[in-house]
């Protein structure tokens, strides 16, 4: 049930944006282990949007997930700093991410939550 959400202030058109949804989808699924078939995935390119006192590129991460926590968000910062930085260029201190916890009484797929 993972959402990966990306702000950016980059420019994107319809098929690059499809494109960045596609693999961003797959490389989420693939990072925390999940079937691709719960991951949503939001793009928002084109907003506006500052970071450090300039419009220079740059965004906002936010992944929300059940079981993620403090040591496994090390090594997901890591790997998600490098798929924004490589798929949108923006450079990794550009950007910050947001990781929420979320618990499987809190998340409903279905009509059912996931600890069902």
């Amino acid at each position: 049930m993972p959402i990966f959400t990306v702000y950016t202030n980059k420019s994107s058109g319809k098929e690059e944006a499809t494109q960045f949804l596609l693999d961003a989808s797959k490389f989420i699924a693939s990072l925390l282990g999940k079937p691709e078939k719960y991951v949503t995935v939001r793009y928002h390119p084109d907003q506006l949007m500052s970071h450090g006192g300039t419009t220079d590129p740059c965004g906002s991460v936010e992944l929300y997930s059940i079981n993620l926590g403090t040591e496994r968000n090390n090594s997901f910062a890591e790997a998600i700093g490098e798929f924004i930085a490589t798929k949108l260029t923006i450079p990794k201190d550009r950007f910050y991410v947001n990781f929420t916890d979320l618990k499987r009484t809190d998340v409903a797929i279905d009509g059912k939550t996931f600890a069902t």
